[in-house]
C-alpha cells in the first residue's frame, strides 16, 4: 500500500513538474532577437525566426518541455510563409536580400532566391505559384517582388510606399495589401496586372496587417499612433479606430476569427480585441515578458505563443475566459 502511495506521489510530482515547464506563463529560451513565429500546417511545431542569431528555433508545441532545435537560416531572418502544400517554408533574409527555402519535415535548406534590398515580410499567394516579398528597395520607395516558385526567380517588381513591413493577400489571391511604415499608407496591388490600384492614407506607423477569411475586413496595427484600425474593404472606409497599449506590432487572428491578439512592444503586453469590436469596446491586456513582437494562436484558440525580443524567449499565454467573445446564439427555427 505504501509503495502504491509513493508511486502515486512520484507521478504527481512529475506531473506538476511537467506542467511547470510549458504551462501558460512559462517561457522557452530561443535565439537572439526572436521575431516572426509560424505554426507548421499540422499545428504541432512553432518556427521562430531569430533575427540576431541568424537561425530558426523549431519548438514542439505539444511537448512537455519544448527543446530549442536550431536551424541555420541565413543573414537576418525575418518574414516567413509556408507554401500552399505545407511542405516548404520560405524565409526572408533581410541582410542578404535572399529568400531561403526549407523543406519539411526536417527543415533542410534546399534553395535560395535573390530578391530586392532588405526583404522584410513574405506572403504566399493562395494558388501556391508565387511568393510576394515586401522589401525596402534601393531608392526612397519600397517594392513588392513577385517570386515565381516554378521559374524560381522574380518575375515582377512593383513600387509601393516607404519602408514596407507587412504584406497580405485577399482570400481569392487577386489583391495584395502592403503596409508602408514610413509613409503611413497602404498600397493596394492587383495581382492580375501587377499594378498599384490605390494608395490609402492610414495611421502613424502601420506595421501589422491581418485579413478576415471572407476578405471583407482588413485589420491594421499602427506602432506610433498606438491603435488598431478596422477597414471595410468593400466600402473603402474605416469602421473603427481602437486605442492600444504602447507599440503595437503584428496581428494574430484566432482560429474562429472572433479574437485578435496584438503584441505591444513598448508595453510588454499583448492586447486582446474582439474582432467585431468598436472604438468603445474593452481591450484586454495580458502582461508578458520584455518587448513582444509576434503572437500566434494555438489551434485550440485557448492560448498563444508570444515572441519576446528583449528576453529572447517564446512564452505561452492563456487566453482568459473574460477576453473571449460570448458565443453567438443561434436563432431557433420555426417548426
Amino acid at each position: 500500500m505504501r509503495r502504491l502511495q509513493l508511486v502515486t506521489l512520484a507521478l504527481l510530482v512529475l506531473s506538476a513538474g511537467a506542467v511547470a515547464q510549458w504551462a501558460p506563463g512559462a517561457a522557452v529560451k530561443v535565439g537572439k532577437a526572436p521575431n516572426f513565429i509560424r505554426l507548421t500546417p499540422d499545428g504541432r511545431q512553432a518556427v521562430v525566426a531569430n533575427f540576431g542569431s541568424n537561425d530558426l528555433s523549431i519548438l514542439r508545441v505539444d511537448a512537455v518541455k519544448p527543446e530549442d532545435r536550431r536551424v541555420p537560416a541565413g543573414f537576418g531572418p525575418l518574414g516567413m510563409a509556408f507554401g500552399a502544400d505545407g511542405n516548404a517554408l520560405y524565409v526572408a533574409n533581410k541582410d542578404s536580400g535572399l529568400i531561403k527555402e526549407f523543406r519539411l519535415p526536417g527543415f533542410e535548406m534546399v534553395d535560395s532566391y535573390k530578391v530586392g534590398n532588405i526583404p522584410t515580410d513574405v506572403a504566399a499567394t493562395p494558388d501556391g505559384y508565387s511568393l510576394l516579398v515586401a522589401n525596402f528597395g534601393k531608392g526612397k520607395f519600397g517594392r513588392v517582388d513577385v517570386l515565381d516558385l516554378q521559374k524560381k526567380r522574380v518575375v515582377e517588381s512593383i513600387q509601393v510606399g516607404v519602408r514596407p513591413l507587412a504584406v497580405v493577400t485577399n482570400p481569392g489571391g487577386s489583391v495584395a495589401y502592403v503596409a508602408n511604415s514610413a509613409s503611413n499608407s497602404l498600397s493596394v496591388i492587383s495581382l492580375e496586372v501587377y499594378k498599384v490600384l490605390e494608395t490609402i492614407p492610414v495611421g502613424d506607423g502601420p506595421i501589422g496587417l491581418a485579413m478576415s477569411r471572407n476578405g471583407r475586413k482588413l485589420f491594421i496595427a499602427h506602432s506610433r499612433s498606438n491603435d488598431l484600425w478596422v477597414y471595410d474593404v468593400r466600402r473603402k472606409t474605416v469602421l473603427h479606430k481602437i486605442a492600444l497599449p504602447e507599440g503595437p506590432f503584428r496581428i494574430a487572428v484566432s482560429p474562429d476569427e472572433r479574437l485578435l491578439a496584438i503584441p505591444c512592444f513598448g508595453a510588454n503586453a499583448v492586447a486582446l480585441v474582439d474582432s467585431d469590436a468598436s472604438a468603445e469596446s474593452k481591450v484586454h491586456r495580458l502582461a508578458v515578458k520584455k518587448n513582444p513582437v509576434e503572437a500566434v494562436f494555438l489551434p485550440d484558440g485557448l492560448s498563444l505563443l508570444v515572441a519576446c525580443e528583449g528576453d529572447e524567449r517564446v512564452m505561452k499565454v492563456a487566453v482568459p475566459a473574460e477576453a473571449r467573445p460570448a458565443p453567438v446564439k443561434e436563432e431557433a427555427g420555426n417548426d
